[in-house]
């Protein structure tokens, strides 16, 4: 058997996957083992954890649109001085440099362009071919690249709000949409059948913060309490909107 060698691709390990991310979950871990059994630092097995995570999701979301019957295929080398890891899914490519930079402050809410830029920062090369169908990945073992916080991307969040008290009226709805407006932040707000005003916002957790505090402020005598939730964006929404 051949030996996988990362300087020659013909030896690369092959996988394919159905393009649903549940699927990603085993390529992932074998890629990892086989890094922590020849003995990679911690670091350098959590900058290729985290960038295949990123480049797997891109590769099914954003490359094959998660269409069922489209697939993802995943090759890969590891030695103990190198890993490399080539990705490729079937959707019609982009170019890298067209895509926003997301510590711009214009697009700091926008979840695109996040997983390519952690990418860049934790690995020690990243090219992109055929056209961006294909991203191949390199992560030295004994690598002395640390990305700096500047590098990072700041990531969206979304927070689930419930509001309990006198909070049904239309002018409480109408008034949490236009405060939405000001922090730049997306979702939705809408009555719950129990009373309660839910409210789903998804940006920067500080402007999600901001918007809870600015209705709170809006509201103080209507507002008995507010519960909340966090979980990461999933950047659905396209604005701020009020559900009937």
């Amino acid at each position: 058997m051949t030996t996988p060698d990362p300087d020659n691709e013909t030896t690369f390990v092959e996988c394919i996957i159905k393009s649903d991310l549940a699927e990603t979950a085993s390529p992932r871990e074998q890629i990892l083992a086989e890094m922590q059994r020849l003995g990679y630092p911690e670091a350098a097995r959590f900058a290729a954890k985290l960038s295949l995570e990123e480049a797997l999701t891109n590769a099914v979301r954003h490359g094959n649109s998660c269409k069922p019957d489209t697939t993802v295929t995943i090759r890969y080398a590891v030695s103990k001085e190198k890993t490399a890891i080539v990705i490729r899914d079937e959707g019609e490519g982009f170019i890298p440099e067209s895509v926003p930079d997301c510590t711009d402050p214009e697009y700091l809410a926008t979840p695109s362009g996040r997983g390519i830029l952690l990418m860049n920062a934790y690995m020690d090369e990243v090219c992109y071919r055929d056209c961006g169908r294909e991203v191949y990945l390199v992560k030295l073992r004994n690598s002395t690249k640390r990305p700096s916080d500047s590098e990072l991307p700041q990531s969206p969040v979304r927070w689930t709000l419930f509001f309990t008290g006198n909070v049904q009226g239309v002018g409480f709805r109408a008034t949490v949409d236009d405060i939405a407006g000001k922090f730049q932040v997306t979702g939705y707000v809408k009555n719950l059948p129990d009373g309660r005003v839910q409210a789903v916002a998804e940006g920067l957790e500080q402007h999600v913060e901001d918007f809870r505090d600015a209705i709170k402020k809006a509201f103080p005598a209507d507002i008995q309490s507010v519960q909340c939730s966090a979980s990461p964006a999933t950047g659905k929404y396209a604005d701020f909107s009020i559900v009937i």
